[in-house]
């Protein structure tokens, strides 16, 4: 049987090797576009609703897919219902209204809509979402599959791992942050949960100190106060766990104001790669670590796999997985959005300029 020694140095080899996986280069090999591509007859007409524009892992998408449906001539505009839940349920019925051909969302769970969603497949509509939870498969088609966000919870408690052992010579322990609105960001903090389980399984000493929740409309008012002060409260901690960038973008500042984002101390780790949050890593900031994905793409991926809808075909996988940035491996200049010009690859397949 193995020793809790050996068990715990098993541990370390596997997170080790996941970590440079994860913190490698993608490219068109490893996250590749799907094989053909099926092009609608003449042009469609499309809104696109995200959770809110002034969100920027929200407004990327979102622009990425307006500029694709463009590409193609559909006529495609954004209903920016800014986080506000009843404004999202008006957004999609105006488009309903509008006998629109497509609808497509970002980071709006169909279990938060699904009577809305049901009325637009019900009157013939494709409905498409990037970054969403799928109850009872009401999306035609995710980007990424949800899956996508428990490895990047997982992956980033990997990091936080080695990074803590680098810095303070000591296991991870964790003050987990989580905003309950979001099917994604409670799978990435259930994939942040599972790796404590697999380290303590391991003997390797990771530790979840204190757990809380916040809401996306509270991010700039009460909730980095309320971080804030479950960091004085639990002054062992050495990890900072928030679900997506722009929450920990402010939970940082309010940190900082109240004299605790010593990064000699504890880090920030999150999702998004968003800008602010990459310069934060690039420059040895509070933040450390950010699970990237190419939202640029993604825009992309959903008007492909729109198409396919369209023409009957099931949608396919469109190649978008997370990746670990860290400031040995952020873009030197705004977030990180890809290693390689998957645009110009869609641009092609569909054989457009």
């Amino acid at each position: 049987m193995q020793t809790d020694s050996a068990a715990s140095a098993a541990f370390t080899a596997k997170v080790t090797a996941d970590v440079a996986a994860a913190t490698a280069p993608q490219t068109a090999t490893t996250n590749p576009l799907p094989a053909g591509a099926s092009l609608s007859g003449g042009p469609k007409k499309i809104v696109i609703i995200p959770c809110s524009m002034a969100v920027e892992g929200c407004a990327r998408p979102a622009r990425s897919t307006q500029e694709a449906s463009r590409l193609l001539g559909w006529d495609a505009t954004i209903d920016d219902p800014a986080s506000d839940s009843t404004k999202i349920s008006a957004a999609i019925q105006r488009a309903v209204s509008r006998k629109v051909d497509a609808i497509a969302l970002t980071s709006i769970d169909a279990a938060a809509v699904q009577g809305d969603i049901k009325a637009a497949r019900d009157a013939g509509i494709a409905v498409s979402c990037n970054m969403c939870g799928n109850k009872d498969d009401l999306y035609q088609s995710l980007i990424p599959a949800l899956d996508a966000n428990s490895k990047a919870g997982y992956l980033l408690g990997q990091y936080a791992f080695l990074e803590a052992r680098k810095r303070f010579n000591s296991a991870p322990k964790f003050i987990v942050l989580t905003d309950p609105e979001f099917d994604t960001v409670k799978a990435r903090v259930s994939g942040l949960k599972q790796f404590i389980a697999d380290c303590q399984a391991a003997g390797a000493g990771c530790e979840q100190v204190a757990e809380g929740s916040f809401l996306a409309g509270e991010i700039s008012t009460v909730a980095p106060g309320r971080v804030a002060q479950l960091a004085r409260s639990n002054p062992g901690y050495n990890v900072l766990f928030a679900g997506f960038d722009a929450a920990m973008l402010f939970f940082s500042q309010g940190l900082q104001q109240a004299g605790l984002a010593d990064s000699k101390k504890a880090f920030g780790i999150s999702v998004d790669a968003d800008v602010a949050n990459t310069e934060m890593i690039r420059n040895g900031g509070f933040q450390a670590a950010s699970i990237g994905f190419a939202f640029g793409r993604a825009g992309y991926g959903q008007v492909d796999n729109l198409n396919r809808i369209f023409a009957g075909q099931e949608p396919q996988e469109q190649g978008i997985t997370g990746k670990l940035v860290t400031s040995e491996n952020a873009p030197a200049s705004g977030g990180w959005d890809g290693d390689f010009d998957a645009v110009a690859l869609y641009k092609q397949l569909w054989n457009v300029r």
